[in-house]
Formats: C-alpha cells, structure tokens, sequence
C-alpha cells in the first residue's frame, strides 16, 4: 500500500456505499425474510399487531413488533435476527463483490477518498461476501450498529462522522431510493446506480443528484470534480 496518495479531486471527499446490488449482486429474497420474521412473531403477538406492519420494512417491522412485547425479554429480536442472519448468509453462499468493486475502491484509496458501507445487513453477512473488507473500507455501520437504518439518516450520519468529513462532502451510492432519501435528510450527495432493481426514473423521482449504471460511474464523479442535480451520467 502505497503512503504517497494524491490528493483528492473535485470536491468529495467521501464515498458511502450500500452494499448488496451497489457493490454485490442482490440475491436476497426479501419475501421469504419476511414471511420467517412472521412466522416468529406470531409466536409472541397476535396478527393484527403484525398486520399493521404490513407497509414498514423488515427491519422496521422488527423493532415495532418488539416494542409491543413485553422489554423484560429480547427473544423476539433475538431470534429474528439470527434467523435474517442465517438467510443472508445462505443467499449470500457463492456470491461476490462485483469484478469491478475492488477496483473502484483502490481508486478512492489511491486519491485519499474514504470510502464506508452502510447497510441493513449484519457484519457477519458482508464480511461473508467481502472478507477483506478492511484493505479497502475504512468504516461499516451495519444494522447491528443501530435500530435507526437508512432512509433514516442517522446510520449515514454515524458513517460520515466515523470518517470525519462533512456532510456536504460526502456522496452516498446506492442501487434503492432509501440510499437517496437518506443522503438528502443529511445533506450528502447522493447517486443511484443501475446495478440492482431499480429503473433511472426511480432514481429520478427520488431526487438523486446522480445517476449511473453501477458504480464506475463514481470514478469520473470523483475526478471531474463534484456537482448537484441533473448528473444522469452513465
């Protein structure tokens, strides 16, 4: 690893990733996660508590549903997590970064630009995919970092301040609206890429700044110096 970096261009001076259909193929089924994180839940709720979570996201769901349950036990938690572990890591068997992302990341380290994950999956989980995650990561807030997950800003929040930059120098790439929707309630920039499930209009209607078709799109951002808004770029 090379001490002489040259400093960073434009004016990013970190790159927040999402993880899975940002820098991995997204395998997960999110149906079956929740239909097992159901299945559980009945056992401590009736169905119309779990009902009424009918719209929130997995994870969302969970923390409802425990703050309905009795707090003197974290079973349910407990339990759903290791179950969304134990499918994650099973849809997660074979899988591997794209061929491209280790790439992209040696770029921000060779140009002095930190570079974080935040992700709704566990450490376990990534570092299953990514096991040298360090060489090229210099922080992770994952969910079991924190109840308040993106499109909550606060687990962007956590990782721009582990890397220590400001806000407005930050760019968050992500394959969901959820990534844009957390980097605009902070004030980060914010890309979409293509990579995963969602369209470029998507993105678009979400108000991304930029829009790419995965993240290669961020080594021209990076280098021709940052801009705001209208950056549909592949």
């Amino acid at each position: 690893m090379s001490n002489n970096r040259r400093p960073a261009t434009g004016s990013v001076r970190a790159v927040i990733f999402d993880f899975d259909g940002t820098l991995t193929p997204l395998t997960l089924d999110f149906s079956l996660l929740r239909a097992r994180v159901e299945q559980i839940a009945r056992e401590y709720v009736d169905q119309d508590i779990i009902d009424r979570q009918k719209d929130q996201y997995i994870l969302e769901m969970i923390h409802a549903i425990e703050d309905e349950i009795d707090q003197s036990t974290a079973s349910f938690r407990d339990r759903a997590f290791r179950e969304l572990d134990r499918l994650e890591i099973e849809a997660c068997r074979n899988k591997e970064l794209y061929p491209y992302a280790r790439a992209v990341l040696s770029y921000l380290k060779e140009h002095n630009i930190r570079a974080g994950i935040i992700t709704r999956s566990s450490a376990t989980v990534i570092r299953t995919v990514f096991p040298d995650l360090d060489q090229y990561i210099d922080a992770t807030v994952t969910r079991d970092d924190t109840r308040y997950v993106k499109p909550d800003p606060h687990q962007l929040r956590m990782a721009v301040e582990a890397l220590r930059v400001e806000h407005a120098a930050a760019v968050i790439v992500g394959d969901h609206p959820t990534d844009i929707a957390a980097g605009k309630a902070l004030g980060a920039m914010t890309a979409g890429v293509l990579s995963g499930r969602c369209s470029r209009t998507d993105f678009v209607d979400a108000g991304a700044d930029h829009v790419f078709d995965d993240i290669r799109g961020v080594i021209g951002l990076v280098s021709s110096g940052a801009v705001r808004a209208g950056g549909t770029q592949r």
